[in-house]
């Protein structure tokens, strides 16, 4: 990423604060999780989407990295438990990082997508996001495409053969598997976890992005998440 975590995260806690100071008598906006097959363009729609809507985008590496931080997950999550403003030394620098549990991981990383949510009026991709937020939390969406579909399109984004799109598919896929059973016992990519499964292959990313869009206009008012603690 070509800006740092720490700069990131500040122009964030900028935009949360600005939104509380303008919007406080609103409704708490929706929020979005995407969750896809590799090469089904999951990032694409997720992006796209939150352009329509006017969300905020969490992608994974940026939820990854401050999770992984727990000196700044604590900060941002005590901030909102206390109710107080959103202080820019939130974004001391992030502490090395360190070895932690899949305990404690899943702990931070659950703080991290629920302090998200409680703002709303985001896009969150991937990190167990869907099994974080519950029903009614969050409109939990599946990107799906045809396997033909996606080594194409790996193979056109990321210039490889046949062979290796079908091997870089099977991996990626793999590692998203082993993170949601290790941290969630979970099975990637079950349709029973999602609340709308989209298929790019039949829809495009202008048709599924339309039908996510449809989807949260019918959703009911969405809860805010509970704040996780010890």
């Amino acid at each position: 990423m070509t800006r740092t975590i720490e700069a990131i995260v500040e122009e964030q806690a900028h935009r949360w604060q600005l939104r509380r100071e303008e919007k406080q008598a609103e409704p708490r906006r929706p929020v979005v999780t995407v969750s896809r097959l590799h090469g089904a363009g999951g990032d694409n729609v997720a992006g796209t989407l939150a352009t329509e809507l006017g969300f905020d985008l969490f992608d994974r590496e940026i939820i990854q990295r401050i999770a992984e931080s727990t000196h700044l997950s604590e900060r941002v999550v005590s901030s909102l438990e206390k109710d107080q403003e959103v202080l820019t030394d939130w974004l001391a620098s992030i502490a090395s990082r360190s070895y932690l549990s899949p305990v404690e991981y899943r702990y931070h990383l659950s703080r991290v997508v629920g302090a998200i949510a409680h703002h709303g009026g985001a896009v969150v991709i991937g990190r167990g996001a869907h099994l974080i937020l519950g029903q009614g939390e969050a409109l939990r969406v599946l990107v799906v495409a045809p396997l033909e579909t996606r080594v194409r399109a790996v193979m056109e984004r990321e210039g490889l053969g046949e062979r290796e799109a079908r091997r870089r598919i099977v991996s990626v896929e793999a590692d998203r598997k082993a993170f949601l059973m290790k941290h969630f016992h979970s099975d990637f990519a079950d349709p029973a976890m999602f609340d709308l499964v989209v298929n790019t292959a039949v829809l495009g990313v202008g048709g599924a992005c339309a039908a996510i869009r449809a989807a949260v206009q019918r959703m009911p008012a969405m809860a805010g998440p509970e704040i996780v603690t010890r």
